[in-house]
């Protein structure tokens, strides 16, 4: 057993981060879209398709989550930088 593993790292651990460190680490989510706007809106102007529309958006849709270790900070310069 490495030493990583002896602290609750394990093999799944985030590299380069010490074990006591990565629980205080905050979880950011965010959502960005890669789809076509062209496509997409001409999928919801006919009335049939809307449905396809939909799920057209939704399978571009991506959910990318990063951790980072003060989310206040981030949050707080998020507000402001608008």
């Amino acid at each position: 057993m490495n030493p990583d593993e002896a602290q609750g790292g394990g093999a799944g651990a985030a590299p380069g981060i010490p074990p006591r460190e990565r629980h205080n680490m905050d979880k950011v989510t965010r959502y960005e879209w890669q789809g076509s706007g062209v496509t997409q809106v001409l999928l919801c102007l006919l009335g049939i398709t809307i449905p396809l529309g939909g799920v057209y958006f939704m399978t571009h849709l991506l959910r990318i989550e990063t951790e980072v270790a003060d989310g206040e900070k981030l949050s707080e310069f998020l507000r402001t930088r608008k």
